[in-house]
Order: C-alpha cells, then sequence, then structure tokens
C-alpha cells in the first residue's frame, strides 16, 4: 500500500513542465517545505487514490508525505542540473501531464456508473441456473498455435503415455496446465473471454474448449468436473457488485473512447486541409 502511494505521486511531480511558474501561496497546512516548494495536505490528498472504501492510516499518510518530500528534493537536484531544459525529459513530462489529465477525465466519467441493489437481484434471478453449478476447469497454455492439434489428441487421450509427453512439453516450455479449480457457472463471464465463457457454460463434462487467444498465448479450456452449488449469496453479491461495476465501466469507457477517437481524428482531418 505504501509503494503505491508514494508512486503515485512521481506522475504529478514529473509533470510540472517545460518551465516552472512561481508557486503561490498554499491555502492549506504546509507540512513540509523542501527548497521553496512546499508540501501542503491538499498535496498528500491529490495523490490518494479514489478508491471506494480506502482509508488512510497515520503510516500511510507518513509514507506518502515522505515519498512526496524525496520526489521534491531529486527534482530539485534535476534542475541544478538543467534536466527541466532537456527535450527529452519536457517530452515525458508533457506525457506525463496528458496521462494525468487523461486519468482524471475517466474518473469522473466512470464514477457515474453504479450498480444498484435491484441490478444485482435481476442478474441473480436471470442466472438461477449458472448460480446452481460449479465447474471444475483447467487451462492448458502454449504459444505456438502449430501446436494445438497435438496438444488437444494427448489431451483427448488420457493415457499414462500422452501425460508424459504433455509433461516432456511442459518442462521445454512450450505448454503450461494451469489448474483453476471450481468456478461458478455465472462468474465465468467475469474470468474469461466472452465466447469462452459462453462455451463453458454448455459444456459437459470432458469437453476440451478453444484454442482462444489470451494475454498473447493459445488456451485450451478442460472441463475436468460439473458439479450443483449452494453458494452463500451474502458473500455473492458484492463480489458480483463489483464486478458488474467493473464489467459496465470497462464497456463505458470503450464506448466513450470509440466517440471521442472518431471525433478527434474528424477534427484533425479538417485541420490538415480540408474543410
Amino acid at each position: 500500500m505504501r509503494k503505491a502511494l508514494i508512486a503515485l505521486g512521481i506522475l504529478s511531480i514529473a509533470a510540472c513542465g517545460k518551465k516552472e511558474k512561481p508557486q503561490p501561496e498554499p491555502e492549506a497546512k504546509v507540512l513540509k517545505t523542501v527548497g521553496g516548494i512546499k508540501i501542503t495536505e491538499d498535496d498528500l490528498g491529490s495523490q490518494v487514490p479514489s478508491v471506494e472504501g480506502l482509508t488512510m492510516t497515520k503510516g500511510d499518510t507518513a509514507a506518502l508525505l515522505d515519498g512526496l518530500e524525496k520526489i521534491a528534493v531529486f527534482y530539485l537536484a534535476a534542475k541544478d542540473e538543467g534536466l527541466d531544459k532537456d527535450p527529452k525529459v519536457a517530452r515525458k513530462a508533457e506525457w506525463a501531464q496528458r496521462a494525468i489529465l487523461a486519468d482524471e477525465f475517466m474518473r469522473r466519467r466512470l464514477e457515474a456508473v453504479q450498480v444498484t441493489d435491484a441490478d444485482i437481484a435481476n442478474y441473480v434471478k436471470e442466472h438461477q441456473d449458472d448460480f446452481g453449478r460449479e465447474v471444475n476447469l483447467v487451462e492448458v497454455a502454449f504459444q505456438n498455435p502449430a501446436m494445438a492439434d497435438t496438444i488437444k489428441k494427448l489431451l483427448l487421450d488420457g493415457s499414462y503415455a500422452a501425460a508424459k509427453m504433455l509433461e516432456y512439453f511442459a518442462q521445454r516450455g512450450e505448454m503450461m496446465m494451469n489448474p483453476i479449480g471450481y468456478v461458478n457457472a455465472a462468474a465465468l463471464r467475469f474470468n474469461m473471454p466472452p465466447d469462452a465463457a459462453e462455451a463453458v457454460r454448455r459444456a459437459k463434462r470432458g469437453d476440451i474448449l478453444g484454442p482462444y487467444p489470451a494475454g498473447g498465448v493459445n488456451v485450451f479450456v478442460m472441463v475436468v468436473d460439473i458439479r450443483k452449488a449452494t453458494p452463500d449469496m451474502t458473500k455473492i453479491e458484492p463480489v458480483l457488485k463489483e464486478a458488474l461495476t467493473a464489467e459496465r465501466r470497462q464497456a463505458m469507457a470503450d464506448s466513450l473512447y470509440n466517440a471521442l477517437k472518431t471525433k478527434y481524428s474528424t477534427a484533425s482531418g479538417k485541420d490538415k486541409g480540408g474543410k
């Protein structure tokens, strides 16, 4: 936690830009002064992530203040060496500032996307059958697409010799088996790509699905077992709310990006010549 909070200060300090302006007299309480740079309570608050339920301990606050003080010291040393006039550094600072503004823009837009208790109740009702099932899964990842048929045949074979061949491929780093364990069928959509999630939801015990692209590799999904489940909804609903909120916010972010990309691409085209 502390390291993450300290790291948050780096971009905002780095984004100070090309020419430093006189620092206005702060209204908030000044906690420390480093070479003319005043670190205030507002400075600390601006570095804390806007995460629901996040609380700062005294230790977190002290670590964050210490981190900002170190950044200020190194920032002043960098200026003394003239790094603020280096074109490459100025370019990095410009993109750091853009990143901060972009992140704040998205945070403000997405925080309005919320999932209500009624949304949770509707989701549970619509997926009642899935909540009553758990699927035991194993992922088999490999990079070379040419190995797909061989690996699938060995998985389907299930013999001792086939298992030894799979072990041999794993030892050579050509594939990796990752036991996932039991996953509630209603949660599949939050754990894998939509096409894979739907395939697993409809699968039978012993099915081998895929391969699916995932993070630069190809993945088979083995359905080892399917069993009935009696989930504790009091524990599942908070997790479900978090997952649905993340899903909706991602959908909105994608939609917003596509709309704004079209808007600014069109504007760029007009600037280049044509009206």
